[in-house]
């Protein structure tokens, strides 16, 4: 990059008759490089300049890739500097783009000094607003040309200013002194209207007891099912900036109406709840909306509102209350909540929208409706009776409502008397005491919608600094969001979960993430809740084998955790659906769960809980959801291994191959070989000759078969043994009887040209080449009674991309046989080409090879999902390109719609990129992923099952197959929250809760009963309260 393309324009001269600078956007392009210099020798640097700015307030494209950088390298816990980011550059390909290391190396020498990042960071951020402003402006202008309806010109313009002025939050923390007043103001209304440890203490005895109190550096899982669901049901017709949708379509992502008319983004949705008491609502319009007992209604009192659950609304009417509900915004309206009335039980679900108020817009009248606490009890622990500072980041409640919880817990006065305002003289007298007591406590309150790690993070490192903060409290995890876009939400989430453990070692603070479990719990008897519930997680058997990176080898889950082994390289899927290598840091059990059978058209299967997530076209997707002929990610290939170890002599190569398929290596009997192919007898006899072996030859003519015996080249006695037997048993192979053979790990890491030595004469012994009787292609397959032998065999396979299909061959009275058939006439001809068959099926190889040589390939081998179609025509769209010019432009004949019936070849599909100029498209088309299809699934029963964590990309092969890993993983601690009472309306556990210690990494786990006190919204030891 040319020093004269980084000029620094500064802003236009004041008057007229200013140069060509006057009209290019404001920037500083010196504030810039500065700020980044400062990042790459500061990480103090990096949260305060990411605090301040996003990557595209940069005005130079080269310093918005480097920022990004800078950040990822920073919220994974690495080093930042000219090094590091160059090589995260190179990954990405960007390096050449934004420079070169020279930049980078250019950009630190020239700060003036680092301890300046938050001036320069602001400046840019300056900068940024200004030419948003500008670029607002002009907009503004063209709509004002346009022309159309005077109030919707206002209106839009309106907005594009109120775009610019939308900034991140910084310090949106406040104290929980400064929040008293305003929450003591609302229930002031509410009433006017007449209506010795070493850790950080949790305020629980004996939780307290059991974990020696939250520790330093410890990451700590929270997780119980939504207790209440604030939902309505699914055919509630919502508003949205385009157009209408329901509650049963509405997706993360989706833009509904909030109560002032803006546009507020959904952040989070539940799964679709049945068997919850519904009411059905209705308005002074005669509009009904269906919601169920504890959704929340924001009804109209006076200036503000309260915020009351459809079962207390009743309670209310039925005491003659009057309920307004008003809309704020461009068209204000109010209704009267005129009848409530019981119905039968419907699905229903709930969202979570970024809006401050939690408000959205639901029925076609467009009436405004509303959007955690044993946690709120750690909080109260720790910062008002211990006085250690706490931080909560609630990405669900408001600050306001966390305040009134706590107000609640402390003073012991109902929570909905403090809503209703049926407060008495003697609960003011209690209130103003807590009031006092509690306004100095150094806890802190956040409560900004779809807010990111990054700005957590930041804020955090703030507090540590000004605070001693001594706890973090995250509100909740599926609520987060990484501010960028992600593969999945499942890996999103999983990040997350890395990210909080980092940053609770960074600070030295015990991070508690609240998260919210699948509906496992629902669907067992006694309804407690169990590790794998935890959402985004899932469990595997004992027996998957995991592809390791360093010895191209599966292992199994179970001998990992056997072993304890740690940090073992594993080939896993990157955000370009290529295989790199990354690290399986451990394997821990998660107890006995019902497991189902996954079985995929190439034969592949694999055992896992219902909740396991496996990779489809559109995301991570868990077991329970997939159906037959649904597509899932399987390697085509993988690159070579780390260990690269090479036999010296190909002669034990050729023997190994033979002695697994026609080889008799029995304990207690003659080592033999048997074979009707006399190339095969005279290669086995030479490579014996290797271990000073000399072949004895047995005909057999009633077998039609000629066998050699391998004896020893001397006496076996005093424990010495035949050379050959020997070696077999180092292998691992030895005494193992026809279904029990294997390939030995060693053979995994020999290099490509012995691999394609072993496997051309493996396919000598039980491997078939046959031409059709069409001449027109053929069939090459392999057969096994031993699957473990034929699943290792494909895995060498994929390092040549070969891929291929395991068929299962069952005849009453034997064991079932399998066959690996090489699929597809690439396949074919690269197998043929690359690799071969020694000895007298050499020939039908030739010729089936010379038949297929220039042969088309079958299109409907090797496919992308149809889904592909989608982003082809979103693509279009933004090219602004037609079907029939796409058609004519990749040179098919026009179709119409047909066109996107079918699922496009991978050539088809890169020629379409092509034409498209579309990186995106392109990655579908060159990848190392086939598209499998799901044929069964299958449940096997209940077994002990397993997860493991990987690093970065947190998935990894799984019996050939692209699998996630859980959640879970990095926390230190998991607690898990069980009511009785939310199953059993007659419970004799009323008033009761488990605190199940589920994991416990430094300690004993346990269940500890405490009291569950819903009136004053909290949780308290069962002896006495605290």
């Amino acid at each position: 990059m040319a020093l004269s393309e980084m000029e620094v324009y500064g802003p236009p001269d004041q008057g007229p008759g200013g140069g060509p600078e006057d009209r290019l956007p404001p920037q500083d392009v010196a504030a810039e490089r500065s700020a980044l210099g400062s990042m790459m020798l500061s990480k103090d640097a990096i949260a305060e300049c990411s605090e301040m700015v996003k990557a595209q307030d940069f005005y130079r494209p080269a310093h918005e890739t480097i920022f990004e950088a800078c950040v990822d390298l920073y919220s994974r816990g690495e080093p930042v500097d000219a090094i590091t980011v160059g090589d995260e550059l190179t990954k990405r390909g960007d390096l050449q783009r934004i420079g070169g290391t020279a930049y980078l190396h250019q950009l630190i020498a020239e700060v003036p000094t680092a301890a300046n990042a938050a001036f320069y960071a602001e400046i840019v951020a300056e900068r940024a607003v200004l030419r948003r402003l500008v670029d607002a402006g002009t907009r503004i202008v063209q709509i004002g040309y346009q022309g159309g309806d005077v109030e919707d010109i206002v209106n839009a313009a309106q907005a594009e200013v109120y775009a610019v002025a939308d900034k991140r939050g910084g310090e949106d923390y406040q104290a929980l002194g400064m929040l008293i007043e305003p929450t003591m103001d609302e229930i002031e209304h509410a009433a006017g209207s007449s209506g010795e440890m070493t850790g950080v203490p949790t305020g629980f005895a004996e939780l307290d007891e059991l974990t020696n109190g939250l520790h330093p550096g410890q990451m700590v899982i929270i997780a119980a099912r939504p207790a209440v669901g604030k939902a309505l049901a699914l055919e509630t017709p919502l508003p949205t900036p385009g157009g209408w949708t329901t509650m049963g379509e509405v997706t993360v992502g989706d833009e509904l109406l909030g109560a002032d008319g803006r546009p507020t983004s959904v952040v989070a949705a539940t799964e679709v709840m049945h068997d919850r008491p519904c009411y059905e609502v209705e308005f002074s319009d005669g509009s009904v909306i269906v919601a169920d007992e504890e959704h929340l209604w924001a009804c109209a009192e006076g200036d503000g509102h309260r915020v009351l659950t459809t079962g207390e609304a009743v309670t209310a009417l039925e005491a003659g209350d009057s309920l307004q509900i008003g809309r704020g915004g461009d068209q204000p309206a109010t209704w009267a909540v005129r009848e409530i009335r019981s119905v039968t039980s419907v699905p229903v679900r709930c969202v979570q929208v970024a809006a401050r108020d939690h408000l959205y817009l639901a029925g076609r009248s467009m009436i405004p409706t509303h959007n955690s606490t044993i946690a709120l009890d750690f909080a109260r622990a720790a910062a008002i009776k211990h006085q250690m500072a706490t931080v909560v980041f609630s990405l669900e409640m408001s600050r306001t409502e966390i305040t009134m919880r706590l107000l609640s817990a402390e003073s012991e006065i109902p929570l909905q008397n403090m809503r209703k305002g049926n407060m008495r003289d003697r609960d003011w007298t209690r209130l103003a005491e807590t009031q006092g007591r509690i306004t100095d406590a150094p806890l802190f309150i956040d409560d900004s919608p779809n807010m990111s790690l990054m700005e957590i993070r930041a804020k955090c490192r703030r507090l540590k600094q000004r605070n001693n903060l001594r706890m973090v409290i995250i509100d909740y995890l599926q609520l987060m969001s990484s501010g960028k876009r992600v593969e999945s939400r499942q890996q999103e989430v999983a990040e997350f979960s890395r990210a909080l453990k980092l940053l609770a070692k960074e600070l030295e603070v015990p991070v508690i993430a609240l998260s919210q479990l699948n509906r496992g719990p629902e669907q067992r008897t006694d309804k407690k809740p169990q590790m794998s519930d935890l959402r985004e997680s899932g469990c595997l058997t004992a027996d998957t084998r995991v592809l390791r990176a360093d010895t191209g080898a599966e292992v199994t889950l179970g001998e990992l955790h056997e072993r304890g082994a740690k940090d073992v390289p594993v080939w896993s899927l990157d955000e370009s659906l290529r295989y790199v290598r990354r690290h399986l840091t451990h394997v821990f059990p998660t107890g006995r769960k019902p497991v189902f059978r996954l079985t995929l058209a190439s034969g592949k299967t694999v055992a896992a809980t219902e909740n396991h997530p496996f990779l489809t076209y559109d995301g991570w997707k868990q077991l329970g959801d997939l159906r037959d002929g649904d597509r899932l990610a399987v390697p085509r290939h993988v690159p070579a291994p780390e260990q690269h170890e090479p036999w010296d002599d190909d002669h034990r190569v050729v023997l190994l191959a033979h002695m697994l398929g026609d080889g008799s290596m029995l304990r207690r009997q003659p080592l033999r070989y048997a074979s009707i192919d006399e190339e095969n007898l005279r290669a086995v006899t030479t490579a014996a000759l290797s271990f000073g072996v000399v072949a004895v030859r047995d005909e057999y003519a009633a077998a039609r078969c000629t066998t050699l015996r391998l004896r020893a080249p001397f006496r076996l006695a005093r424990g010495r043994r035949n050379p050959i037997a020997e070696w077999l048993d180092d292998l691992g192979v030895f005494d193992r009887r026809s279904h029990e053979k294997f390939v030995p790990e060693q053979v995994f890491h020999l290099s490509k040209r012995q691999i394609g030595l072993f496997l051309h004469h493996l396919w000598a012994t039980d491997g078939s080449v046959t031409v059709n009787r069409t001449q027109d292609g053929g069939r090459v397959y392999y057969a096994s009674t031993s699957r473990r032998l034929v699943d290792d065999i494909s895995r060498l396979l994929l390092r040549f991309g070969i891929s291929c299909r395991i068929r299962t061959v069952r005849k009453t009275g034997y064991r079932d046989g399998y066959t690996l058939d090489i699929s597809g006439s690439d396949s074919q001809r690269r197998f043929l080409q690359e690799i071969g068959v020694f000895g007298g099926r050499s020939a039908s190889a030739a010729q089936l090879l010379e038949v297929i040589r220039d042969r088309q390939a079958n299109t409907n081998v090797d496919t992308v999902p149809r889904e592909v179609w989608g982003d082809v025509r979103r693509v279009m769209g933004d090219r602004g390109m037609t079907t029939r010019q796409l058609q004519a432009a990749a040179g098919s004949q026009y179709c119409g719609s047909t066109f996107y019936r079918h699922a496009p070849s991978r050539e088809r599909l890169g020629r379409i990129a092509t034409v498209l100029d579309s990186a995106e498209l392109e990655l579908y088309a060159v990848n190392d992923v086939f598209w499998d299809e799901v044929r069964s699934v299958e449940l096997v029963g209940i077994e002990e099952v397993y997860d493991a964590t990987v690093l970065g990309n947190h998935n990894f092969v799984a019996n050939g197959i692209a699998v996630h890993n859980s959640i879970e993983q990095d926390a230190d601690v998991v607690i898990l929250l069980h009511r009785e009472s939310l199953y059993e309306r007659e419970s004799p556990r009323e008033g009761e809760a488990d605190v199940i210690v589920a994991k416990h990494r430094n300690g004993p786990t346990d269940t500890v009963v405490v009291a569950f006190q819903g009136h004053y919204s909290r949780f308290t030891n069962m002896a006495s309260n605290f």
